[in-house]
């Protein structure tokens, strides 16, 4: 059996084909959030989402929820005009059914494969829409949102926008990293693949400056452009973007 594990497509449609082609033979989908903001092609990838995705294996990101309730996505200081921007041209390309969706979905979800827990969220399970927590963090603030979590076997979060894999008492904590906006300075997509309890994080390689082009027919020059460095290496902003 193997599940494909994916977080944070943001709006980028060709990223998520790229990585849906690179494995034709999953078994299941497990989505962690972020559908939509910052990327050019949000009716797309909610469509995919809503046809594709079982209902108990996806969560609410942060953009999501903004977009979904025009709310704050509360993202950082760097990000916080663009995502502005975006998030008023990612409301204009989606129907009411499509926010609907996505005020809808469930900040976190515990499952079961076999005898074994999935405690699935976004972010963190004390905070599961907008805390923030990378690997590095002290251990003993991973075994607190452990304990949070129920102590299940699997702990899937996102949000980051950085891959991880790692055990932390008796628990697997897995960031998939994200599809369709990737910070770890790797500008190919980030996903995640589950294979009868083990994990693996893998990359897949898309058409970047199609992207760009597209960022640029649909954002002013000084969203499109910082969005688009993002986008190719892979996690920097111009200096000059605004705070």
């Amino acid at each position: 059996m193997k599940l494909l594990i994916l977080s944070d497509i943001h709006g980028n449609w060709p990223a998520l084909q790229a990585v849906l082609a690179a494995e034709p033979e999953v078994d299941g989908l497990i989505v962690l959030g972020d559908l939509v903001n910052y990327g050019p092609h949000p009716a797309e990838c909610v469509r995919w989402a809503r046809d594709n995705v079982p209902a108990d294996w996806i969560v609410q990101g942060n953009h999501d929820r903004a977009v979904g309730c025009d709310e704050d996505p509360r993202c950082s200081a760097p990000y916080r005009l663009l995502a502005a921007a975006m998030q008023r041209y990612t409301a204009g390309r989606l129907d009411a059914a499509a926010k609907g969706y996505l005020a809808a979905l469930p900040v976190s979800q515990t499952n079961t494969i076999g005898y074994a827990r999935y405690f699935l969220c976004h972010a963190i399970p004390s905070d599961p829409i907008y805390g923030y927590l990378q690997l590095q963090n002290p251990r003993a603030r991973w075994e607190q949102e452990i304990h949070t979590a129920g102590r299940p076997d699997f702990i899937l979060v996102g949000h980051t926008h950085r891959p991880f894999v790692s055990f932390i008492k008796s628990t697997l904590i897995v960031n998939p990293g994200s599809v369709g906006q990737p910070r770890d300075r790797d500008p190919r997509a980030s996903y995640a693949l589950w294979s009868d309890g083990n994990v693996v994080l893998r990359r897949a390689a898309y058409d970047v400056e199609a992207v760009t082009k597209d960022l640029v027919d649909c954002a002013p020059p000084e969203v499109a452009l910082p969005l688009a460095g993002v986008l190719h290496t892979g996690g920097t902003l111009p200096v000059a973007t605004p705070a």
